[in-house]
């Protein structure tokens, strides 16, 4: 069954004060990694979806596995790039797996895991404390997706849909980079 990813990295990284798709990673950059992930699981195209910075941000990061979408309305906040992204995706899928840039633990392997238990049609990967992205959406809710806007990225689909939610263990996922005491993770690995 086809698939996509979309990439989510279209911020101003405002409460950091810095473009966080472009912080040191793993002799990479950040929104690199997550690239490379989605990359080495071979679940299908890869979205990136961009606004802040995107200039900076292409000139110093390696895209050319990804359709890259420069979204002119990225201050909108989460929502609106999500339903821009979806927008873009034009090949006939049955699902897209929704990514953040700023999660440094993710891995091919957990993506490849939310592809496995898709059945139900929304797979939300569950964390250490909470749960959220990357999320795996069948074609049944591009719809709602596509017509999301503000900050909240898709929880209010998330919440109406909770009965046929399933749940893949991503335990570092509740780790992403959002502030400056947020640093630290990108030089040692937390330990659980």
């Amino acid at each position: 069954m086809p698939f996509s990813i979309l990439i989510i990295a279209a911020g101003s990284s405002s409460r950091l004060g810095q473009p966080k798709q472009l912080l040191p990673f793993r002799g990479k950059n950040l929104l690199s990694n997550t690239i490379d992930a989605c990359r080495e699981s071979k679940i299908g195209n890869i979205h990136l979806v961009l606004g802040a910075n995107y200039e900076s941000i292409l000139n110093k990061t390696d895209t050319s596995s990804c359709h890259v979408h420069i979204n002119p309305n990225w201050q909108d906040g989460m929502g609106k790039s999500i339903a821009f992204g979806i927008k873009q995706i034009k090949e006939n899928i049955d699902g897209v797996i929704v990514s953040m840039a700023d999660q440094p633990f993710l891995e091919k392997g957990h993506l490849k895991q939310l592809v496995q238990k898709q059945a139900l049609g929304i797979v939300l990967s569950k964390y250490e404390e909470g749960n959220g992205p990357p999320t795996f959406f069948s074609k049944d809710y591009f719809e709602e997706l596509s017509n999301l806007s503000g900050d909240d990225g898709a929880k209010a689909i998330i919440k109406k849909h909770k009965s046929l939610i399933r749940f893949v263990p991503f335990p570092k996922g509740n780790i992403d980079i959002d502030r400056k005491e947020d640093l630290k993770f990108l030089k040692q690995p937390p330990t659980y």
